[in-house]
């Protein structure tokens, strides 16, 4: 049998991408060896707010369906502007530096599934069932009210 190469590439670097204009400093890494995608150290910036970065992240195909599996790593900048953004209620505003997050991304149903969290180095943050699951419809603005939803849950559960 022959040994399997790895391709690489060290990076691609934009500043913005189209239709995701608040997504800046992107630096997409990937590697493919035996059909998988793997693109840990990817990283990019929401705004000035929050920086994110992947690790242990794969794309790959499983049951005819293509899957990113992956954890994110996400720093928060800007506490202030992003809990305005997210309109969350003063009560529940306590500080955060850190929020791990373990995913599983279905590109074919744009389903979202939310495996652990952990904020601030603390695990087992209570969520309800029905909010493991997200559901990416083409509606951006529908996208935007649910998933601030879900952060303010997840926010919420933390501040107690």
């Amino acid at each position: 049998m022959g040994t399997h190469k790895a391709i690489s590439w060290p990076f691609v670097s934009a500043n913005k991408t189209k239709n995701f204009d608040n997504f800046t400093n992107i630096f997409l890494k990937s590697k493919i060896q035996e059909g998988l995608i793997d693109l840990d150290q990817t990283k990019f910036s929401w705004k000035n707010h929050a920086n994110f970065s992947f690790t242990d992240s794969l794309i790959y195909v499983k049951n005819g369906k293509l899957v990113l599996d992956a954890n994110s790593e996400i720093k928060l900048i800007n506490l202030d502007e992003i809990y305005k953004f997210l309109i969350t209620p003063k009560n529940s505003r306590k500080k955060i530096n850190k929020i791990n997050v373990n995913f599983t991304y279905i590109f074919d149903e744009k389903t979202l599934n939310i495996n652990d969290i952990k904020v601030d180095g603390i695990t087992g943050i209570n969520l309800p069932n029905n909010l493991n699951e997200i559901n990416l419809k083409e509606n951006s603005l529908q996208n935007k009210v649910y998933l601030k939803k879900y952060l303010n849950d997840v926010i919420k559960n933390y501040a107690g």
